[in-house]
Protein backbone atom coordinates (compact mmCIF):
# COMPACT_ATOMS: atom_id res chain seq x y z
CA UNK A 1 0.00 0.00 0.00
CA UNK A 2 1.34 3.44 -0.92
CA UNK A 3 0.89 4.91 2.57
CA UNK A 4 3.26 2.33 4.02
CA UNK A 5 5.75 2.41 1.18
CA UNK A 6 6.95 -0.36 -1.14
CA UNK A 7 7.70 -3.89 0.05
CA UNK A 8 6.90 -3.21 3.72
CA UNK A 9 5.66 -6.15 5.74
CA UNK A 10 4.75 -6.64 9.39
CA UNK A 11 7.13 -8.75 11.46
CA UNK A 12 5.77 -10.96 14.22
CA UNK A 13 8.29 -10.40 17.01
CA UNK A 14 7.91 -10.83 20.79
CA UNK A 15 7.72 -7.55 22.68
CA UNK A 16 6.91 -5.45 19.61
CA UNK A 17 3.14 -4.98 19.21
CA UNK A 18 1.77 -4.96 15.68
CA UNK A 19 0.15 -1.55 16.18
CA UNK A 20 3.50 -0.10 17.28
CA UNK A 21 5.13 -1.34 14.06
CA UNK A 22 2.41 0.31 11.99
CA UNK A 23 2.80 3.55 13.96
CA UNK A 24 6.59 3.51 13.52
CA UNK A 25 6.33 2.87 9.77
CA UNK A 26 3.84 5.67 9.20
CA UNK A 27 5.92 7.99 11.40
CA UNK A 28 8.99 7.20 9.30
CA UNK A 29 7.05 7.88 6.10
CA UNK A 30 5.84 11.23 7.44
CA UNK A 31 9.28 12.24 8.71
CA UNK A 32 11.01 11.33 5.44
CA UNK A 33 8.47 13.19 3.30
CA UNK A 34 7.01 10.01 1.83
CA UNK A 35 3.69 11.21 3.20
CA UNK A 36 3.40 14.97 2.76
CA UNK A 37 1.44 17.37 4.97
CA UNK A 38 -2.21 17.30 3.98
CA UNK A 39 -2.07 13.79 2.54
CA UNK A 40 -5.06 11.65 3.42
CA UNK A 41 -4.32 8.18 4.77
CA UNK A 42 -6.34 5.19 3.60
CA UNK A 43 -9.40 4.33 5.72
CA UNK A 44 -8.88 2.09 8.75
CA UNK A 45 -10.75 -0.74 7.01
CA UNK A 46 -8.47 -0.60 3.95
CA UNK A 47 -5.27 -0.46 6.02
CA UNK A 48 -6.43 -3.35 8.17
CA UNK A 49 -7.35 -5.49 5.16
CA UNK A 50 -4.03 -4.83 3.40
CA UNK A 51 -2.04 -5.81 6.50
CA UNK A 52 -4.21 -8.68 7.65
CA UNK A 53 -4.90 -7.13 11.06
CA UNK A 54 -7.96 -5.88 12.90
CA UNK A 55 -9.33 -2.35 12.58
CA UNK A 56 -8.69 -1.92 16.31
CA UNK A 57 -4.97 -2.55 15.73
CA UNK A 58 -4.86 0.10 12.99
CA UNK A 59 -6.89 2.47 15.16
CA UNK A 60 -4.35 2.15 18.00
CA UNK A 61 -1.54 3.12 15.62
CA UNK A 62 -3.42 6.11 14.20
CA UNK A 63 -4.53 7.30 17.63
CA UNK A 64 -0.93 7.23 18.83
CA UNK A 65 0.19 9.24 15.79
CA UNK A 66 -2.56 11.76 16.54
CA UNK A 67 -1.39 12.13 20.14
CA UNK A 68 2.12 12.84 18.82
CA UNK A 69 0.73 15.54 16.55
CA UNK A 70 1.68 13.81 13.30
CA UNK A 71 -1.83 13.26 11.99
CA UNK A 72 -5.24 14.83 12.45
CA UNK A 73 -8.33 12.67 12.74
CA UNK A 74 -11.94 13.67 12.29
CA UNK A 75 -15.16 11.71 12.37
CA UNK A 76 -16.42 11.38 8.81
CA UNK A 77 -13.36 13.19 7.39
CA UNK A 78 -10.64 10.56 7.70
CA UNK A 79 -7.02 10.86 8.82
CA UNK A 80 -4.69 13.52 7.40
CA UNK A 81 -0.96 14.11 7.77
CA UNK A 82 -0.17 17.29 9.71
CA UNK A 83 2.88 19.48 9.13
CA UNK A 84 6.15 17.66 9.74
CA UNK A 85 8.14 18.40 12.87
CA UNK A 86 10.95 20.96 12.47
CA UNK A 87 14.16 19.63 11.00
CA UNK A 88 17.56 20.41 12.45
CA UNK A 89 20.48 20.18 10.06
CA UNK A 90 23.66 19.13 11.85
CA UNK A 91 27.10 19.42 10.30
CA UNK A 92 29.53 16.77 11.50
CA UNK A 93 27.48 14.60 13.87
CA UNK A 94 29.22 14.32 17.23
CA UNK A 95 29.17 10.93 18.97
CA UNK A 96 27.71 10.30 22.40
CA UNK A 97 31.04 8.80 23.39
CA UNK A 98 32.84 12.05 22.54
CA UNK A 99 30.20 14.21 24.19
CA UNK A 100 30.40 12.37 27.48
CA UNK A 101 34.19 12.21 27.32
CA UNK A 102 34.25 16.01 27.08
CA UNK A 103 32.30 16.03 30.36
CA UNK A 104 34.70 13.61 32.00
CA UNK A 105 32.21 10.74 31.75
CA UNK A 106 32.36 7.38 30.01
CA UNK A 107 29.82 5.97 27.57
CA UNK A 108 28.93 2.31 27.44
CA UNK A 109 26.69 0.35 25.08
CA UNK A 110 24.89 -2.94 25.55
CA UNK A 111 23.79 -4.57 22.31
CA UNK A 112 20.18 -5.75 22.54
CA UNK A 113 19.71 -6.69 18.87
CA UNK A 114 21.95 -7.06 15.83
CA UNK A 115 20.12 -8.49 12.85
CA UNK A 116 19.77 -8.39 9.08
CA UNK A 117 16.32 -7.14 8.08
CA UNK A 118 15.96 -7.33 4.34
CA UNK A 119 18.40 -4.86 2.81
CA UNK A 120 19.19 -3.22 6.15
CA UNK A 121 21.19 -3.97 9.29
CA UNK A 122 19.28 -3.27 12.49
CA UNK A 123 21.24 -2.52 15.64
CA UNK A 124 19.49 -1.81 18.94
CA UNK A 125 21.63 -0.67 21.86
CA UNK A 126 21.15 0.62 25.38
CA UNK A 127 23.57 3.48 26.06
CA UNK A 128 24.60 4.06 29.66
CA UNK A 129 27.12 6.02 31.71
CA UNK A 130 28.25 4.79 35.09
CA UNK A 131 25.58 2.10 34.90
CA UNK A 132 22.78 4.66 34.43
CA UNK A 133 20.60 4.14 31.34
CA UNK A 134 20.55 7.18 29.07
CA UNK A 135 19.38 6.31 25.58
CA UNK A 136 17.68 3.38 23.85
CA UNK A 137 18.96 3.47 20.27
CA UNK A 138 17.67 1.78 17.12
CA UNK A 139 19.78 2.21 13.99
CA UNK A 140 19.15 0.89 10.49
CA UNK A 141 22.09 0.89 8.05
CA UNK A 142 22.21 -0.19 4.38
CA UNK A 143 23.62 -3.74 4.44
CA UNK A 144 25.41 -3.39 1.11
CA UNK A 145 27.48 -0.48 2.41
CA UNK A 146 28.51 -2.15 5.68
CA UNK A 147 29.37 -5.81 4.99
CA UNK A 148 30.41 -7.70 8.11
CA UNK A 149 29.43 -4.89 10.47
CA UNK A 150 27.30 -7.12 12.72
CA UNK A 151 30.32 -9.33 13.40
CA UNK A 152 32.33 -6.38 14.73
CA UNK A 153 32.43 -4.90 18.22
CA UNK A 154 29.29 -2.78 18.48
CA UNK A 155 29.80 -1.62 22.08
CA UNK A 156 31.75 1.51 21.19
CA UNK A 157 30.96 4.49 18.98
CA UNK A 158 28.94 3.27 16.00
CA UNK A 159 29.83 6.38 14.01
CA UNK A 160 33.54 5.88 14.68
CA UNK A 161 33.25 2.27 13.49
CA UNK A 162 31.51 3.43 10.32
CA UNK A 163 34.23 6.01 9.79
CA UNK A 164 37.31 3.93 10.62
CA UNK A 165 36.37 0.61 9.03
CA UNK A 166 34.25 1.69 6.08
CA UNK A 167 35.19 5.30 5.37
CA UNK A 168 31.52 6.22 5.68
CA UNK A 169 31.36 8.37 8.78
CA UNK A 170 28.34 10.71 8.82
CA UNK A 171 29.07 14.33 7.99
CA UNK A 172 25.49 15.62 8.18
CA UNK A 173 22.26 14.60 9.84
CA UNK A 174 18.67 15.74 10.00
CA UNK A 175 16.85 15.19 13.28
CA UNK A 176 13.21 15.46 14.23
CA UNK A 177 12.28 15.64 17.90
CA UNK A 178 9.08 14.77 19.75
CA UNK A 179 7.93 13.87 23.25
CA UNK A 180 6.48 10.37 23.65
CA UNK A 181 5.35 8.12 26.50
CA UNK A 182 7.47 5.07 27.38
CA UNK A 183 5.96 1.73 26.42
CA UNK A 184 6.46 -1.34 28.60
CA UNK A 185 9.59 -2.70 26.89
CA UNK A 186 11.15 0.75 26.54
CA UNK A 187 10.43 1.61 30.16
CA UNK A 188 12.01 -1.63 31.36
CA UNK A 189 15.19 -1.00 29.34
CA UNK A 190 15.55 2.60 30.51
CA UNK A 191 14.63 1.93 34.12
CA UNK A 192 11.53 4.13 34.21
CA UNK A 193 7.82 3.54 34.64
CA UNK A 194 5.54 2.82 31.72
CA UNK A 195 4.10 6.11 30.50
CA UNK A 196 7.08 8.18 31.62
CA UNK A 197 7.81 11.03 29.16
CA UNK A 198 10.75 10.34 26.87
CA UNK A 199 12.37 12.41 24.16
CA UNK A 200 12.21 10.72 20.77
CA UNK A 201 14.88 11.74 18.26
CA UNK A 202 14.36 10.44 14.72
CA UNK A 203 17.42 10.96 12.57
CA UNK A 204 18.67 10.43 9.04
CA UNK A 205 22.46 10.61 8.77
CA UNK A 206 24.46 11.14 5.59
CA UNK A 207 28.02 10.45 4.55
CA UNK A 208 29.52 12.58 1.80
CA UNK A 209 27.95 10.35 -0.86
CA UNK A 210 24.52 9.69 0.60
CA UNK A 211 22.42 8.23 3.39
CA UNK A 212 24.10 5.83 5.80
CA UNK A 213 21.72 5.60 8.76
CA UNK A 214 18.11 5.90 9.88
CA UNK A 215 17.71 6.02 13.63
CA UNK A 216 15.13 6.31 16.40
CA UNK A 217 16.61 7.22 19.79
CA UNK A 218 14.65 7.38 23.02
CA UNK A 219 16.24 9.62 25.64
CA UNK A 220 15.50 9.23 29.31
CA UNK A 221 14.68 12.29 31.42
CA UNK A 222 16.27 15.58 30.45
CA UNK A 223 19.47 14.06 29.06
CA UNK A 224 19.17 14.86 25.36
CA UNK A 225 21.97 14.09 22.93
CA UNK A 226 21.68 16.10 19.74
CA UNK A 227 24.32 14.15 17.86
CA UNK A 228 25.63 10.64 18.29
Amino acid sequence: MTALGPRWRLRRRPGEPVWAQIEARLSDRISSGGLEPGARLPPERALAASLGVSRMTVRQALDSLARRGLVERGVGRGTFVKSARPEIALDGPLGLTAQLAAQGRSAEARVLLAAVEGEELHVRRLRTTGGQPLVLEDSWLPARRFPGLLERDLTGSLYELMRAEYGLGPVRAVERIAAVAARDEQAAALGVRTGTPLMLVERTAFAADGEVERARDLHRGTFLVERR
